[in-house]
């Protein structure tokens, strides 16, 4: 009967069906066109807003016309990429599998009944196209029809809002506070170092606008030492010329220069330009000078330092910047890059509070807090209350809460002025991509390490990486990601084996100006203690962020949330999750921080068809059944979950690229051999985009390792090994999946990630793993490979990897054979060794030609630290010596390693040894950072913010920056609340303050 009722529905509907095609024909042919049409208008829409915030660089700003211009635009792109959205998943989302060829006829009159709501939404698509376009044109008539030949900007006729963004930079404290060490260690920069050869010196100060490095060279410049040493000395604000008159002012720096450097009587003959270069090349041959350069740019230093004459006298110049790449180019070679960092507890209350009273004390914290040391910042807030007739911590409450407003717009007598010259200096001189990354940024709580791989990825989720023809959306958001740390708009807290940042965090007072400035456009709305929700601007919010369950559904009931593109919660869920199906276009989705998730709370996520970042965390012990309709999902973080098995659903998702988490397959999907044939097909079909896996449990070959040989397209993946059953060939199967992982096209650049973890399994598995001769044309290749387990010699697989450049090993002993063994993979450049002991090692002169960083984690207060002979690690730049129990040096001498910049000792060490390593670094010519370091386990992971801490099922290491006070890290600690069984698998790591500033 049902094939029956269901032959006589096709029949006709499908005549119906061809009918409406047929009719609809010349609307759907357009269609196209006109969505291909809009999307270019979309590009010009970007390349606008690209155009105009280059021109604010150049001295120009917005008319009140411009502004709303901007505004309307931009609604006008988020109602244009809403459709296009819409349109994309109803016309290229793939149908049920069980629409296919052999499927029941109930299957197929869905199918139907599908393609006829395709048309339908085609109709409906095509007349929105028209109205977006008509809008679009209306807006543009609007603004061209206003008497005003530039609507969008207006000259202003004195400088550049670079420089008078910089012009902040220009003012020296008086009385500096919290300078006095960064002082001295920039003096005994400028010292001769024994046995070191006289020669030119570049010594680069950089940090966020407003640090004080203006204020710290000034103090360098003028202090008695400096004049002793110096024969000539010369100060020069580079800021003071705009980058587009004369060549940057370059020609204006070097007669600044030649005329503090000439006698009085000559100061009034005329230099031309031509004569000038060879005149200043004159006066610094055979003399020691001092040159300070406030504020140089990039293309001043390019055109200018080959001016600069080294006569053997160890003369240096000292540059200050607010671009890293530039202090790094600026000082390549034998110069040096003095990071200076924002001050401590006490000094910002010196600077902001004065006079100070426990209530004034206490209303001021969150205050300071938002501050985040930074001097001009403290500064505004001091003359901000000093213009009070009483100032109060009720007044310092006050101003917390309404901070955000002052450093937007201007109130009355302004005492923030100058902190909003620079925060928007900063926030202008990016492209409207960057701009738009940053904003995002304002989701997240102040302060909160953020991981630079789930912001990218978060980005990619949300589209705010534009691909062009040459890079990928990947590469993009990488490059936005880094012009950020450029330009140290975010911090940097943890760095990855090559350098790369790990962890980071928004400047305090940045968070505070994106916040509010990503609030005031709509684009993100925000529900917390600290900022209550703005209503007004819920209804066309793209971004939501919840902090401890602060909306209820009462609340939420009443808003639109058709345009929210991403939920974010933290702490409780509350009634948030309630309303999540409501977010029709939702694409993120990040309940990785809330703590009292419950599975029955996801049973509605398979709706949210365009998510395609999706994190968990609670106690959600099961995905839902309805996660296969997550066609577009791209990332699924399950690590803060509960969940052991995973279903075979979650394989099958067709753009999933990284999944995250330690899990099994479901037994009950390996049991049935229908879903087991239907994966098999989707794998070797090659439909699956999958990148990341990390990671999964195994045993024996059934399950993922069966799996993974057919995932192509596998870059990164970790496997945690469990003893196998008796009899079992595990080591065998291991190895052939390990194996077709990592064999590639000889000529192909893929670039993959291992991490094997056997610490449960007897101590010959990992050292058994070998795999059979690569066929010609062939290699394996592996770059970074993690060994976890009882290891007594390295794998014999790891000499065949000749791409090998980062390596960590994780045993309870490592012995000599096996260190030894190491030294034949001469293309390592990262080299981690975690143990309880650590056998006698020699490392000979040419041994380990590549590496840069080495790094010793040891337990055994009776491990002997390597001997490292003259000529070994030619190339090192970072040693780590994580060792409590580190006495002096150890023997080991840093001298001969020529491009050391930093040593990280542990923070347990004494005081002695500490001191001894400090004067170590300051004898070696290259001047290394050295490094504190708190460590408490042998275990390495990625970690969760302090707040997440008691979700932790595994080991994990946690980066905390230590304040100036030891009660600041107590009070962190106690915050945690760990478990006994937790807290025996905790790591922390604790950054330090140290003869470096950091």
């Amino acid at each position: 009967m049902e094939s029956a009722a269901a032959s006589a529905f096709l029949k006709s509907v499908m005549g119906r069906f061809f009918q409406v095609l047929e009719k609809e024909y010349n609307k759907q042919k357009a269609l196209r066109q006109e969505t291909l049409s809009i999307q270019q208008d979309l590009r010009m829409i970007a390349a606008a807003m690209d155009d105009r915030l280059h021109a604010l660089g150049r001295g120009e700003r917005r008319t009140a016309v411009a502004r709303l211009y901007s505004e309307e635009m931009l609604g006008l792109a988020h109602d244009a990429q809403d459709c296009i959205d819409r349109i994309v998943h109803r016309l290229t989302c793939r149908p049920s599998r069980s629409s296919g060829a052999g499927a029941s006829p109930s299957a197929l009159v869905r199918r139907v009944a599908h393609e006829l709501r395709k048309v339908k939404s085609r109709s409906g698509f095509a007349d929105e196209i028209h109205k977006l376009k008509a809008r679009l044109k209306q807006a543009h008539e609007r603004v061209v029809g206003i008497p005003n030949p530039n609507p969008i900007a207006i000259t202003v006729c004195h400088g550049s809002a670079a420089a008078a963004a910089s012009s902040t930079s220009c003012r020296v404290a008086r009385n500096p506070v919290g300078i006095g060490k960064p002082v001295e260690e920039l003096l005994s920069l400028l010292d001769e170092v024994e046995g070191e050869p006289e020669q030119l010196r570049v010594i680069s100060v950089v940090g966020f606008g407003g640090v004080g490095k203006t204020t710290l060279a000034r103090a360098v410049y003028d202090s008695p030492r400096a004049a002793e040493k110096f024969d000539r000395r010369a100060w020069v604000a580079a800021s003071r010329w705009s980058p587009e008159t004369n060549g940057g002012g370059v020609s204006q720096i070097l007669r600044d220069i030649l005329q503090q450097f000439r006698p009085k009587d000559d100061m009034d003959v005329a230099v031309d330009d031509q004569r000038l270069e060879a005149l200043l090349t004159e006066y610094l041959k055979n003399t020691r000078y001092l040159i300070v350069i406030d504020d140089t740019g990039m293309e001043q230093w390019s055109t200018i330092n080959s001016m600069f004459e080294d006569c053997g006298r160890s003369s240096r110049i000292l540059l200050t910047t607010t671009i890293q790449s530039t202090a790094n180019v600026c000082s390549h070679g034998n110069g040096y890059v003095y990071q200076l960092n924002t001050l401590g507890e006490e000094d910002s209350k010196e600077i902001a509070l004065g006079v100070r009273s426990p209530e004034l004390e206490q209303g001021s914290t969150k205050l300071l807090q938002k501050c985040g040391g930074l001097p001009l910042a403290l500064v505004s807030v001091s003359e901000f209350l000093k213009s009070s007739v009483e100032p109060t911590g009720e007044l310092c409450s006050n101003l917390c809460r309404n901070l955000g407003s002052h450093l937007l717009d201007k109130h009355g007598h302004d005492n923030f002025t100058e902190l909003r010259k620079v925060l928007m200096h900063n926030y202008d001189s990016l492209s409207v991509y960057a701009m738009t990354c940053l904003l995002y940024l304002g989701v997240f709580p102040s302060n909160r390490p953020l991981k630079r791989k789930v912001l990218i990825r978060r980005w990619l989720a949300e589209g705010y990486a534009r691909s062009d023809s040459l890079r990928s959306e990947e590469d993009i958001a990488d490059e936005t990601f880094k012009a950020l740390i450029d330009r140290n708009i975010i911090q940097s807290i943890d760095t990855r084996n090559n350098a790369q940042v790990k962890t980071c965090r928004t400047h305090g007072i940045m968070h505070e100006f994106v916040l509010h400035k990503s609030m005031s456009q709509g684009f993100i709305a925000t529900s917390s203690r600290d900022h209550q929700r703005p209503c007004a601007y819920v209804n066309r919010a793209r971004h939501l962020s919840i902090h401890g369950g602060s909306v209820t559904h009462s609340e939420a009931s009443d808003e639109d949330l058709s345009c929210v593109r991403s939920l974010t919660v933290f702490g409780k869920a509350g009634d948030a999750i309630s309303f999540v199906h409501r977010c029709k276009l939702l694409r993120v989705l990040d309940l990785e921080c809330c703590n009292d998730l419950e599975d029955s709370q996801l049973k509605l996520i398979g709706k949210l068809w365009h998510l395609k970042y999706l994190s968990v965390g609670g106690t959600i012990e099961k995905l839902p059944s309805g996660i296969e309709g997550l066609h577009c999902l791209e990332t699924l973080d399950l690590r803060r979950t509960k969940i052991k098995s995973l279903p075979i659903e979650a394989i099958m998702l067709y753009h999933l690229a990284h999944l995250f988490g330690k899990f099994t397959v479901d037994k009950d999907d390996l049991k049935n051999a229908n879903k087991m044939s239907k994966v098999l097909k989707f794998l070797s079909g090659n439909k699956s985009n999958l990148k990341t896996l990390a990671g999964f449990v195994t045993s024996e070959r059934e399950g993922f390792l069966q799996l993974m040989v057919h995932m192509k397209n596998l870059r990164k993946i970790k496997i945690w090994c469990e003893p196998a059953t008796s009899g079992s060939n595990y080591a065998t199967d291991l190895s052939k999946a390990i194996q077709e992982f990592t064999k590639v096209p000889i000529d192909s650049a893929r670039a993959c990630s291992l991490s094997l973890d056997s610490e449960q399994c007897s101590e010959d598995l990992l050292s058994s793993l070998d795999f059979e001769p690569c066929p010609e044309g062939s290699k394996y290749d592996i770059r970074s490979l993690k060994l976890h387990g009882k290891l007594l010699q390295l794998p014999p697989f790891v000499t065949l990897l000749t791409g090998l450049t980062e390596l960590c090993i994780t045993s309870a002993t490592l012995t000599r054979d096996l260190l030894s063994s190491l030294v034949n993979l001469g293309n390592l450049l990262y080299l981690k060794l975690i143990s309880d002991q650590l056998e006698n090692f020699e490392m000979k002169k040419g041994a380990f030609p590549s590496l840069r960083r080495l790094c010793f984690v040891l337990q055994s207060l009776a491990s002997p630290l390597p001997v490292i002979e003259q000529g070994a690690l030619p190339n090192l730049v970072s040693l780590q010596l994580l060792f409590p129990g580190l006495v002096g040096l150890s023997g080991i001498q840093i001298r001969h390693l020529k491009h050391l910049k930093e040593v990280t000792v542990d923070r347990g060490v004494t005081d002695k040894t500490r001191q001894d390593w400090e004067q170590a670094t300051k004898n070696h010519p290259n001047r290394p950072r050295l490094l504190l370091l708190k460590s408490g386990g042998p275990m390495e992971s990625e970690g969760p913010g302090l707040e997440e801490a008691s979700a932790m099922r595994e080991k994990r290491k946690i980066c905390v920056v230590q304040p100036s006070s030891d009660d600041g890290l107590d009070t962190s600690l106690k915050k945690m609340r760990l478990s006994p069984e937790s807290s025996s698998r905790l790591q922390v790591i604790v950054h330090s303050a140290s003869s470096s500033g950091r």
